[in-house]
């Protein structure tokens, strides 16, 4: 898979389970373990973006 694409379909997790996360928030409360468990999910989708996408600054 080219880096394009994998970036596009990271990008578009992100965003989804960004709004799980918001609907879960709103439905279950904000430190319920449903939205606890997304914001993880969600913290690892951000972590392997930044570890393959992010510039690096010297």
């Amino acid at each position: 898979m080219n880096t394009v694409l994998f970036e596009l379909l990271l990008l578009k997790q992100i965003e989804l389970m960004k709004k799980k996360m918001v609907e879960l928030s709103n439905s279950t409360g904000i430190s319920s373990y449903e939205t606890l468990k997304c914001s993880q999910k969600l913290d690892n989708l951000l972590n392997l973006h930044m570890r393959h996408f992010s510039k690096k600054i010297n």
